[in-house]
């Protein structure tokens, strides 16, 4: 019979975050049930693209959790570590691949990175617009998240980081994206872009609100 599929949410052993490592774990974790995929993970992560992204994050967390400043791990905003992250890495061109409703949050983004001495390119969802009913579908117009990636592509930017793309829209921009990609924001109308309060409130005031969804 096959083991299940692995459910770490569910574990209560947490063997992989713990010094002891004799402890018995379940038939679904995956580093029981996929032995040969523990190898050979391990071993792309000495590919040179791989590398240096580790790297890179090494670089950023000596710098987060420096432990003579253990308090000012708490300063570090996700736009400080995308900063700090391109330049331990020596990125120079970053792309913006922002929703059109999200417009003045992709700009004061520019502003900042641009302040931070980086060439910024950036592109609205809406450029090259699509007509709905040339895919066969309906509406008025159809944003096109693959000529954000293909554009940013073509502009050669070394990192490339999503402002609000709708669900859908980020999975084609990171298909066809080249470079490195990263989300900044995400989109979620009811939240104000906050979409991990949605899991807190599920447990109080949203509770109905998922219950048979």
């Amino acid at each position: 019979m096959a083991k299940p599929s692995p459910q770490c949410v569910k574990c209560t052993v947490h063997r992989c975050s713990s010094k002891e490592k004799n402890q018995t774990v379940p038939a679904s974790c995956p580093s029981e049930k996929y032995p040969d995929l523990v190898k050979e993970t391990r071993e792309k992560y000495q590919l040179p693209e791989n590398r240096a992204v580790i790297q890179g994050w090494l670089g950023l967390m000596s710098k987060v959790l420096d432990p003579q400043k253990q308090n000012e791990k708490y300063t570090w905003t996700r736009i400080h570590e995308i900063i700090e992250y391109a330049k331990i890495r020596g990125m120079k061109r970053l792309g913006i691949a922002t929703c059109y409703a999200l417009m003045p949050e992709a700009k004061m983004l520019s502003d900042i990175l641009e302040s931070s001495g980086f060439e910024v390119v950036s592109l609205s969802c809406l450029c090259g617009e699509v007509n709905p009913q040339d895919l066969g579908m309906p509406g008025d117009i159809f944003c096109n998240p693959i000529m954000q990636a293909e554009v940013l592509n073509r502009e050669r930017t070394d990192l490339n980081i999503m402002v609000g793309l709708c669900v859908g829209h980020d999975i084609l921009f990171l298909r066809h994206c080249t470079a490195e990609t990263t989300p900044l924001i995400v989109k979620d109308r009811a939240l104000g872009h906050n979409p991990v309060a949605a899991l807190y409130q599920s447990q109080g005031f949203f509770k109905d609100r998922f219950a048979g969804r």
